[in-house]
């Protein structure tokens, strides 16, 4: 009889962990437009950045399939209306917020915005992410 319990509690702690994960996954998909976007143009080599460290990351690997349409609806997101989808980039990356996961999600972003150098936009941009990630931007840097 504790055996069933013992069974649905150990696939509620998976599901939740799965949940926490999803924040992060999407926290990071979404900051990583939003620092590509920042100069107005997404370069397939800012996006490649994602896709390397995403498929680094071992606790992203159940979302593999999920995360292709999720970059697929953000770009289209941020061509429709970039002032909206950074406000929505903005809301996903405080669900991290203080946690290690915030500071991945800003040293990822770092690393995108770096690629071509750091421009004044995309510096912008980075400031508004490390602040919703309650980060100090200039310790990462």
């Amino acid at each position: 009889m504790f055996g069933i319990f013992k069974k649905k509690a150990r696939k509620a702690v998976v599901e939740v962990k799965k949940m926490e994960n999803r924040d992060a996954v999407e926290a990071t998909v979404w900051g990583a437009y939003s620092i590509a976007y920042a100069d107005g143009i997404c370069d397939a080599k800012e996006i490649a950045v994602l896709e390397k460290t995403i498929s680094a990351l071992p606790a992203f690997a159940p979302f593999a399939g999920e995360i292709a349409q999720m970059s697929s609806n953000i770009r289209a997101r941020y061509e429709a209306s970039p002032r909206s989808a950074n406000a929505q980039a903005l809301r996903e990356l405080a669900d991290v917020a203080g946690t290690d996961d915030a500071v991945n999600v800003l040293c990822l972003c770092l690393d995108i915005a770096d690629h071509d150098g750091i421009g004044e936009e995309e510096e912008v941009q980075l400031k508004k992410i490390a602040q919703a990630l309650q980060l100090p931007l200039d310790q990462y840097l």
